[in-house]
């Protein structure tokens, strides 16, 4: 197995706010909890609903 240590599984959280880092378990995974990718995907629904008015 490549990169055992993990090092090329560990991502930043991209959730606003969020400073943590994860090893990424899955190619899907994006967040490093579920309520990160809450957060982020009320945040980009706010702001396509700002964009509006």
């Amino acid at each position: 197995m490549r990169g055992a240590d993990g090092r090329e599984r560990l991502r930043a959280c991209p959730a606003p706010r969020c400073v943590r880092y994860f090893l990424q378990e899955h190619a899907r995974q994006q967040w490093c909890k579920p309520s990160c990718g809450n957060r982020a995907r009320v945040a980009r629904h706010y702001q396509r609903h700002q964009a509006e008015r």
